[in-house]
């Protein structure tokens, strides 16, 4: 038995959307803290630790969060991690999407970073 929160929620259906591409699943749903209005987090319904545990599914989850930017969000950041030292706080593949705005006041954590 995995411990995992988003596969927690995944089973409670505590999502916004679903999707399926190439039989594998795909789930939205926002974040317990977004960053700006619409953040949004893609997971595959079956639990893979990061992008590089299996990037086939890592790009099936990146079909959908693109395509969701596409016909629903407009201008975004489109962000995944693997592992801790990347910031990566749930290990289950999630890719997030932060749709942006001039002036939104959103700093990244890699902007101003120093030399």
């Amino acid at each position: 038995m995995i411990d995992c929160v988003f596969c927690d929620r995944i089973a409670n259906e505590e999502y916004d959307g679903t999707d399926s591409i190439d039989s594998f699943g795909v789930v939205w749903f926002a974040p317990l803290n977004p960053v700006t209005p619409g953040h949004t987090l893609f997971v595959p319904t079956a639990h893979v630790e990061s992008a590089a545990e299996f990037p086939t599914i890592a790009g099936v989850v990146m079909q959908a969060a693109s395509r969701f930017v596409r016909d629903d969000v407009g201008p975004a950041n489109i962000i995944t991690s693997v592992g801790a030292a990347a910031t990566q706080t749930v290990m289950h593949l999630h890719i997030h999407v932060v749709p942006r705005c001039a002036d939104d006041g959103l700093t990244l954590p890699w902007t101003g970073q120093r030399r």
